[in-house]
C-alpha cells in the first residue's frame, strides 16, 4: 500500500504547485524523459526490459489532442537492455550476455474529473509490444559449447494511470504519470551452434506475462 500511496501523494502535490494553468492549447508533444519500474514481476525475463533496467531515459515521444477535458493519446516507446547470463550454481550450465530490444506502440485517452484542478487526470493506454533479443553464450558439460540464443516475443497490455501537468511555461511543462501495467505475451526461443551456424532441432514457445507498478516523467510542449 504504502508503494502505491507515495506516488500519488506526490503527483497531487506537484500538481497542486502548479494550479495556475494558462490558455488550454489544443495540441501536444513530448518526450518520455525517465521510466522506472521499480517493482517489476515477470513470470519471464524475456518480457521486456524493464525485467532487467528498470530505469530507462530518453525511450519514446508522444502526442495528445486535447478535447477540453477528454484527450485522445498516442505514443512509441523504443528500450534497449544488456543481461548477464551467470548461473553460479550450475557448473554445467551456458554463461554469457543477451542484448534485448524492445518496441511499444501505445494508443489511449485521458481524463480531467475534477472542473477545478485540470492538472489532474486519469488515463488508460492498450499497447502492443515487439521484443527481440540475442545472446552468445558458452559452457555446458563440456566447457566447449558456443550458442547462440535468439528471442522473438509479441505481446499486448494495457496501463491504466494518474497524471498530472506542472506548468513551468507558458507553452512547456513538466507531466509525472503513476500507471500500473497488464500484459501477456508469447516468445519464440532457438538455438544455433555459433562456430557451425547450425540451428538445434527444437525451438522453444513460452507464454509471458507483466504485472508492474511505474512511474515516469514526461516533458510536454504544448500548442
Amino acid at each position: 500500500m504504502k508503494n502505491t500511496t507515495l506516488p500519488v501523494i506526490l503527483l497531487v502535490l506537484l500538481g497542486s504547485a502548479a494550479h495556475a494553468q494558462d490558455t488550454p492549447h489544443l495540441f501536444e508533444v513530448g518526450l518520455d524523459v525517465v521510466n522506472h519500474s521499480p517493482f517489476v514481476s515477470s513470470q519471464n525475463s524475456f518480457y521486456n526490459t524493464y525485467s532487467n533496467d528498470k530505469t530507462q531515459w530518453l525511450s519514446g515521444v508522444l502526442f495528445r489532442y486535447n478535447l477540453n477535458r477528454f484527450a485522445l493519446r498516442t505514443s512509441i516507446n523504443y528500450t534497449t537492455n544488456t543481461q548477464a547470463v551467470d548461473s553460479e550454481n550450475c557448473a554445467d550450465c551456458l554463461v554469457g550476455e543477451s542484448k534485448g530490444q524492445e518496441a511499444k506502440l501505445k494508443v489511449g485517452g485521458q481524463y480531467a474529473p475534477f472542473a477545478r484542478a485540470p492538472w489532474l487526470y486519469v488515463f488508460s493506454d492498450v499497447y502492443y509490444r515487439r521484443y527481440a533479443s540475442e545472446g552468445n553464450l558458452t559452457g555446458g558439460l563440456c566447457g566447449c559449447l558456443d550458442t547462440d540464443v535468439r528471442v522473438k516475443s509479441n505481446g499486448f497490455g494495457i496501463a491504466p494511470g494518474l497524471g498530472a501537468k506542472v506548468r513551468m511555461l507558458n507553452h512547456f511543462y513538466l507531466n509525472p504519470e503513476v500507471y500500473h501495467e497488464v500484459g501477456r505475451g508469447t516468445n519464440t526461443e532457438t538455438y544455433a551452434d555459433r562456430r557451425t551456424g547450425e540451428p538445434y532441432p527444437n525451438s522453444l514457445r513460452t507464454p509471458t506475462y507483466l504485472r508492474n507498478l511505474s512511474v515516469r516523467l514526461n516533458a510536454i510542449y504544448a500548442f
